[in-house]
């Protein structure tokens, strides 16, 4: 099976039950092997969540993607949003770093200017 024919595939918790469709597959190009997949889990038209797991949580591949662990939808689109919160965070910090950062540089840049002059 080729990784594209994965990409939107519905997947299933062990319950059977629809959890979302396979959105981006990782993979280690050293092993050759599949390591995680995200899934999409829909919520409505306009908005989705993602989560991610490893290749390991997989029990087989056929018409569907089945899991051999129970995914509660509500649950997985409650960690999917705090770990968006958290991503958001993060990017927001290193934002403001690199803001401090060259807010420092233009100051340096300002006393050279009046230490010259």
């Amino acid at each position: 099976m080729k990784i594209k024919q994965l990409l939107g595939m519905m997947a299933l918790d062990a319950n059977a039950n629809e959890v979302g469709k396979i959105d981006d597959v990782e993979f280690d190009p050293v092993e050759g092997n599949i390591t995680g997949m995200t899934i999409v889990l829909k919520k409505n038209f306009i908005s989705s969540d993602k989560i991610e797991f490893d290749f390991d949580d997989v029990k087989s591949i056929g018409d569907y993607v089945l899991l051999n662990k129970e995914i509660n939808k509500e649950d997985a689109i409650e960690e999917a949003k705090k770990a968006k919160e958290e991503k958001e965070e993060v990017a927001e910090e290193v934002e403001a770093e690199i803001v401090d950062e060259e807010e420092i540089e233009e100051e340096a840049e300002e006393a050279e200017e009046v230490e010259i002059e």
